[in-house]
């Protein structure tokens, strides 16, 4: 296995057929890499379970209406709008073990304020909004600290190894959280999963305590300007031809499927009734179809080519989504096609998270990493809360069954996109993009 880049190489690897050759299980030797992956599934972990607890806390506990689920959906995913390009440049000027470890504990910190709100009776939905906001904003720190300390763990040819790996554990996790935690609900209320959560949390940071990136050149701090800084990840991003295709693919995606996550909620336990184990079982459906697309969909990768897999996935988004809405037209049939529709969207979010995993750091020099990660999640993950929240009007002012097929029409948008873009006749990613 090759050692870890230095500081001064970054932007000189080139990709090799041995790099390819690698195996995802190769890059649990490192042991930085070891405890990241165990902090990233514990922090994983925390947020399936939380975010599972969100809604039906909402509307079982508080019996709160379809905007205010939607507002609440829409504070969940705010973090990227409110600072998600100051945080990409704060993570490349700040050690990103310590912001992984701050991030960790205000984690802790914030969660633990729902379990004992509902002890002490004093529950209500702004807290669960505060507590979502609190929560995404965190998320947005760990999440580009996280994907920027890579390269200082690792070479960049095994970037895709080690995305492939965290992308297997974490669709495993989504298998497991929703059904296991819609069983506890059956003894437990919603809002005490959130002690779980906290668990998880303070476990992370042990676990990060023991990374010991390597060092990276910094500009000196008087040539700093906040600024350029940020003009510079967000010019490079829509710059470079495939990152700007992604980042407009995801964004589109993340738009309509905001919709159908703000407003599933409601459609299921409200209106069609269904009880919060069957809710998770449904979740869970998704998420084993998206365990068995992240070990079947890096043989795909290998034989298509990773620009042409991104682009047949993400062309694919609108057909997977499609049987949500008809689970609102056809509601004796609700819960069987709303459960293919969870199995299809698992199988194509994790297919394209495959088909993209590694090109962004493959792109990106070292000194950009935080950046550009952020500036790529502003747009994309800024996009998910909009969408719940234009999912919440549309229900409010006509119904759910409307937001529903208004997503699906949202997410064939990328479709148009992909047919006319240039990269079309691209299978691989081309040498000349390589940082």
């Amino acid at each position: 296995m090759a050692s870890r880049s230095s500081p001064g190489e970054e932007g000189s690897l080139v990709v090799t057929t041995e790099g390819k050759a690698e195996s995802d299980a190769e890059v649990l030797r490192v042991p930085g890499f070891r405890r990241l992956w165990g902090a990233n599934g514990l922090r994983f972990s925390a947020a399936e379970i939380a975010g599972f607890a969100l809604p039906i806390t909402a509307v079982t506990s508080l019996h709160a209406n379809p905007f205010e689920v939607g507002l609440i959906f829409v504070f969940s995913r705010l973090g990227y709008l409110l600072v998600g390009l100051p945080a990409g440049v704060w993570v490349d000027r700040w050690n990103r073990k310590s912001v992984l470890l701050w991030a960790d504990a205000v984690y802790a910190i914030s969660f633990a304020g729902i379990p004992l709100a509902y002890v002490l009776d004093t529950l209500t939905v702004p807290h669960l909004m505060a507590t979502a906001l609190v929560g995404s904003v965190c998320g947005v720190f760990f999440d580009v600290a996280h994907h920027s300390i890579l390269p200082q763990l690792l070479p960049k040819r095994q970037i895709a190894d080690a995305n492939a790996r965290l992308q297997t554990s974490s669709t495993t996790i989504m298998a497991i959280s929703p059904g296991a935690a819609g069983l506890a609900t059956r003894a437990v209320p919603a809002p005490l999963l959130y002690l779980f959560a906290v668990v998880c949390h303070l476990v992370s940071i042990l676990m990060v305590r023991g990374i010991e990136p390597a060092e990276m050149e910094r500009p000196p701090r008087e040539k700093r300007n906040f600024r350029r800084e940020v003009v510079e990840g967000v010019r490079f991003l829509f710059q470079h031809p495939l990152l700007r295709l992604i980042v407009c693919q995801a964004a589109l995606n993340n738009l309509g499927a905001g919709i159908m996550l703000a407003m599933l909620p409601v459609f299921l336990l409200d209106e069609i009734g269904v009880s919060s184990w069957v809710f998770g079982l449904l979740s869970t459906l998704g998420a084993v179809a998206g365990v068995v697309a992240s070990l079947f969909c890096p043989r795909l990768r290998r034989r298509f080519g990773e620009i042409r897999m991104t682009m047949i996935f993400s062309a694919l988004a609108p057909f997977a989504l499609v049987a949500a809405p008809l689970a609102a037209v056809f509601r004796g049939a609700a819960v069987p096609l709303v459960a293919t529709a969870q199995i299809l969207i698992g199988f194509v979010v994790v297919g394209r998270a495959v088909a993209v995993a590694g090109l962004r750091a493959r792109a990106t020099p070292l000194a950009y990493m935080g950046r550009v990660t952020a500036a790529n999640g502003v747009v994309t993950q800024g996009a998910t809360p909009l969408g719940g929240l234009i999912g919440g009007v549309l229900a409010g002012a006509w119904s759910t069954t409307v937001a529903l097929w208004v997503g699906v029409v949202v997410t064939a948008i990328p479709v148009v996109i992909l047919l006319r873009s240039p990269l079309r006749s691209h299978r691989t990613f081309p040498s000349e993009w390589e940082a």
